[in-house]
This record gives C-alpha cells, sequence and structure tokens, in this order.
C-alpha cells in the first residue's frame, strides 16, 4: 500500500493540489490554497484501503481537485445551508453569543475519499467547545452535518432525525 500512497502522493504534487503531501499511515495530506477561501488549508486524501484495496490515483486527485475547484459563490451557499441546518437544530434556545454563525464558522480541515468529502469547521464564538462536522456527496452538495463535543473522552455520537428526538433523548435523561 505504501507505493499506492506514494504514487497518490506524486500525483497531487504533480498537479500542483498539494504541493508537498505528506504520506502517513493509510493517508495522504499537505497544506493546499484553497481559493473559496482564500487561505491555506490542511488537506487530507484517505484513500480508505481497508475497504478499498484498489487505490484509484487518478480518481482521488480528480476528487481533491473538484472540491479545489469549488468557487466563492459555491462556498458561500454552503456556508448559507450549514448555517441554516444548525439555526434550525438550536431553534428558539438561547445562545451566549450572538455573532452570525456564518461569520464564526472556520474551515480547519478537508478530507476526501473516493465518494465523499467532510469539512471540519470551529466556530469559537457559537461552539466553543465543539467541532462541526460537515459531510458532502459525490458532487459536492451537502450530505449530513454533526456537532462534536471536542473534549468529550469516551464520547459516543448519536444521530438524532429531528430535534423533538433530541428534545425527548434529553428529557429522558434528565
Amino acid at each position: 500500500m505504501t507505493a499506492s500512497l506514494n504514487a497518490l502522493a506524486a500525483e497531487l504534487a504533480r498537479r500542483e493540489l498539494l504541493p508537498s503531501p505528506t504520506v502517513e499511515d493509510d493517508f495522504v495530506y499537505g497544506l493546499t490554497r484553497f481559493a473559496a477561501i482564500d487561505a491555506e488549508v490542511m488537506f487530507n486524501v484517505d484513500p480508505e484501503p481497508e475497504d478499498r484495496p484498489e487505490l484509484d490515483v487518478s480518481d482521488l486527485a480528480d476528487a481533491v481537485e473538484r472540491v479545489l475547484a469549488i468557487t466563492p459563490a459555491q462556498w458561500s451557499v454552503l456556508i448559507e445551508r450549514i448555517a441554516a441546518e444548525v439555526e434550525e437544530a438550536v431553534g428558539e434556545d438561547p445562545v451566549e453569543e450572538s455573532t452570525d454563525l456564518r461569520d464564526d464558522l472556520s474551515l480547519m480541515s478537508v478530507v476526501v475519499f473516493a465518494d465523499v468529502v467532510l469539512l471540519s469547521f470551529d466556530a469559537p464564538k457559537q461552539f466553543p467547545d465543539s467541532d462541526i462536522r460537515v459531510q458532502l456527496d459525490e458532487e459536492l452538495a451537502f450530505d449530513d452535518l454533526e456537532i462534536e463535543d471536542r473534549d468529550a473522552d469516551d464520547a459516543e455520537t448519536i444521530t438524532f432525525e429531528s430535534v423533538d428526538a433530541l428534545l425527548d433523548h434529553l428529557s429522558k435523561d434528565q
């Protein structure tokens, strides 16, 4: 697998997608310029060798290229969707900080798999102790969102089908 990961790193560098990719364990990573937000972002490319023994270097490099081709206008639409999803989940609950989530979200890293992309955000004012993880589908459309407490040691992530299901769960634990 190391030879395949080295080939992936070489292809990412050849296409100038990740200028200085590093191979580690079962993935390739590196900082690159993400034009949609005009900033350097850590990109991780995970070929999922345990699930996909045949690594298609070109397909993964194409996936990274598609993510890097997201325009500022497309990014703005995505941020609006993320904020709307979070606001819908929070509802009328009071918040500690009145900063608009759209202004608070900061992209920390991108993980590119063969068929999905995961975005990891920090929102230090709205969610100071949490990571916001967003899953995009193959067409880079919003697919799912999760807010995870980063300080929880052995925390189990629980997904709820609705806000009512979340409230039922919380009231049951009281």
